[in-house]
């Protein structure tokens, strides 16, 4: 008898458990729904992990500092007014950065943090150099890709436009013997 009650409210945790992840609209707090206004009209047909996950991010916004959250709104506002290719362009740069090991992500990190530390003129003219290199080989109107590396992927690109300074892009030389 144990057994077959056990087995039975077992049986049942899944459906309990699938019941408390669905949540309507009208249980968000005022704030919650105020966040989220544009998703109203379709937020009790999305998956109950995808609302879970903006509720996470109502939370996360919360904790921002106002500061924080001007700088959110600013970026935001700028990937909206990126064009449908320049958005591709930049999944695609995050999506290879994602695949390089946690070293490789690390080296390009601390390249990018000692560009930026670099002073304002030499930024802009290592810039004018890395846009003037090649330029013969860019399609009419296009813009020149980073070379591949040695694994036949291009490497990531810079966030937003900046342009790290040459030999960040370029695959390191093999050691010497």
């Amino acid at each position: 008898m144990r057994l077959l009650l056990l087995v039975t409210c077992l049986g049942l945790l899944p459906a309990i458990g699938a019941a408390q992840d669905v949540i309507s609209w009208d249980q968000l707090s005022d704030r919650q729904r105020e966040l989220l206004a544009p998703l109203e009209p379709d937020w009790d047909r999305l998956p109950p992990r995808r609302q879970q996950n903006l509720l996470r991010g109502v939370e996360r916004w919360e904790r921002l500092s106002a500061a924080e959250q001007d700088e959110a709104e600013r970026r935001f506002r700028e990937w909206q007014q990126r064009s449908p290719e320049q958005r591709d362009r930049i999944r695609e740069r995050f999506d290879r950065f994602r695949d390089l090991g946690p070293e490789e992500q690390q080296s390009l990190r601390q390249r990018f943090r000692d560009f930026q530390s670099l002073p304002d003129e030499r930024r802009r003219e290592l810039r004018e150099q890395f846009r003037n290199r090649g330029r013969a080989d860019r399609p009419p109107g296009g813009a020149a890709e980073p070379p591949m590396g040695p694994d036949g992927r291009r490497p990531p690109g810079p966030r937003g436009g900046i342009v790290p300074p040459p030999g960040v892009l370029e695959p390191p030389a093999p050691p010497s013997r």
